[in-house]
């Protein structure tokens, strides 16, 4: 439920003049947030189910996610409690249950088990309208019960999200209409195939591993230059070029973002001296393309995902790629601010002193290969070296002789003139890597690294629109051999 107040407007100041009378009114334990630890039972009793022409019968799900956390975290309520987002009775039993209510087993089906692999309810508010988006993703593998065994028959996944003011209604919607989908996803399964394959016992399906192809994207140097309507554009390297796309760059500080309220401005922005993408799209018809449908682009050399309003460089990370985003709203602090505002209004206190907020501030997030969502990267605990990431930032010959002071996190870390190169050392995965030049506040880039492959960012000082590039291994490795080989002849 959305009813957190984003500020201090004058539409609000009138309301609250209204209510003032009646604050009296209102039972002192009302006016008391409700204590943290509150729990969201997903109920799919009554949600229906249809899968036209369906040869399956779901005869149990299994739990396959690591670690089988909870499922997600939603804002519930008058106060917009953090919630933990849960089945009542259970994971497997509640949707084993309602598979068989609903498709109850015919003479020829095959029997299959589902084994989730991720399952994830979320909302992403939004301060602008107090509106906030819900989403669910999906990805399960599919067994076959044989006579000698389980055996694997295909890899399902899906995703939905619905925006509103009550998200509370769309989440039991959204994970029954994933099942029903990735249900739909076994008309073409190859059976036959499937039989051949090795059999597993029920304990063993949790831990199966069941091969998978490696996307396309992963095995090329750079992607095709087009645009991307889909992830499975992105991962079979296949975008429309017959698309065009105007790339419009933007100063994180300028006038344009002051009216975007998910993003923070000011001193306290940590986006600050940084560039912002936006970009529009044309078919090939010359016909405006509705940013809405555009999952993202590729200029040839790098990938971009649209966040929003915004177009964020992808990083490779592994077999995955991440990406520095806004946070979402920080409701918390939202809460905190409209509760300190209203007693400020009714004479109680001040209207300062709200702590922090993290709305907009920016945040590492990882790309899912499968649904092509993307989830705020989770630390992976105490720091190590496969976690360390070592990030080269040189400057090419020629350009202004003067050394460019530069900057880590707002740190001097040193100085650089045309020719050099400096190797930075960081070891806070998950966290933004922020470099910037010149001043405090100066040109500065955002990067999530990668921990398992050098990194190499070229600076150009002389560049007004953008400074900094993150260069590719091959091209990086290359120019900054060749600037040690100018310094060691």
């Amino acid at each position: 439920m959305r009813l957190f107040l984003p500020n201090a407007t004058n539409w609000l100041r009138c309301v609250l003049a209204l209510l003032c009378p009646f604050a009296c009114l209102v039972p002192a334990n009302a006016q008391v947030a409700p204590a943290r630890g509150t729990i969201y039972y997903l109920q799919l009793s009554n949600q229906p189910l249809s899968v036209p022409g369906r040869t399956v019968f779901v005869e149990q799900v299994v739990d396959g996610r690591k670690g089988q956390p909870a499922i997600g975290t939603i804002y519930h309520g008058l106060y917009d409690a953090r919630a933990t987002v849960m089945f009542r009775k259970g994971l497997e039993p509640e949707l084993t249950d309602w598979f068989r209510q609903h498709l109850p087993q015919q003479p020829t089906d095959r029997a299959v088990v589902l084994c989730l692999r991720q399952l994830r309810v979320s909302e992403v508010p939004s301060v602008k309208n107090q509106a906030a988006t819900a989403t669910a993703e999906l990805v399960a593998d599919v067994y076959q019960h044989l006579p000698d065994g389980y055996h694997f028959v295909a890899s399902v996944a899906d995703q939905t999200s619905t925006r509103g003011i009550y998200s509370d209604a769309h989440h039991s919607t959204h994970v029954a209409l994933l099942l029903q989908r990735c249900l739909l996803q076994l008309a073409d399964a190859n059976w036959a195939l499937a039989a051949r394959r090795p059999a597993r016992t029920l304990t063993q399906l949790p831990v199966d591993a069941p091969p998978v192809a490696r996307p396309a994207i992963l095995r090329v140097a750079a992607p095709h230059r087009g645009v991307y309507y889909s992830i499975e554009q992105f991962l079979t390297n296949r975008p429309d070029t017959t698309a065009t796309l105007e790339l419009d760059t933007i100063h994180a500080n300028s006038l344009a973002t002051t009216l975007n309220f998910n993003l923070p401005h000011g001193k306290t922005s940590d986006w600050k001296g940084s560039i912002l993408f936006r970009a529009k799209v044309r078919d090939a018809t010359g016909e405006r393309v509705s940013p809405k449908t555009v999952w993202g682009f590729s200029d040839g050399r790098q990938p971009y995902v649209r966040q929003q309003t915004y177009y964020r460089p992808l990083t490779r990370q592994g077999d995955g790629y991440t990406f520095v985003g806004s946070a979402p709203v920080d409701v918390e602090a939202t809460n905190r601010r409209s509760k300190k505002f209203i007693e400020g209004s009714l004479g109680f206190g001040g209207y300062g002193g709200t702590g922090p907020d993290n709305t907009g501030q920016p945040m590492v997030y990882t790309l899912d290969m499968r649904t092509g969502l993307a989830a705020p990267l989770e630390a992976r605990g105490p720091s190590s070296r496969r976690d360390t990431a070592f990030v080269y930032v040189y400057r090419p010959l020629g350009g202004p002789a003067e050394a460019q002071r530069l900057f880590l996190d707002d740190q001097e870390v040193g100085q650089l003139r045309p020719g050099q190169y400096m190797e930075l050392v960081w070891p806070h995965f998950g966290r933004p890597m922020r470099l910037s030049f010149g001043t405090l506040g100066g040109p500065a880039t955002l990067l999530a690294p990668n921990a398992a492959l050098a990194n190499y960012v070229k600076l150009l000082p002389a560049a007004a629109l953008m400074p900094w590039q993150c260069m590719s291994v091959r091209q990086g490795e290359a120019d900054v051999d060749a600037l040690e080989k100018q310094r060691n002849p």
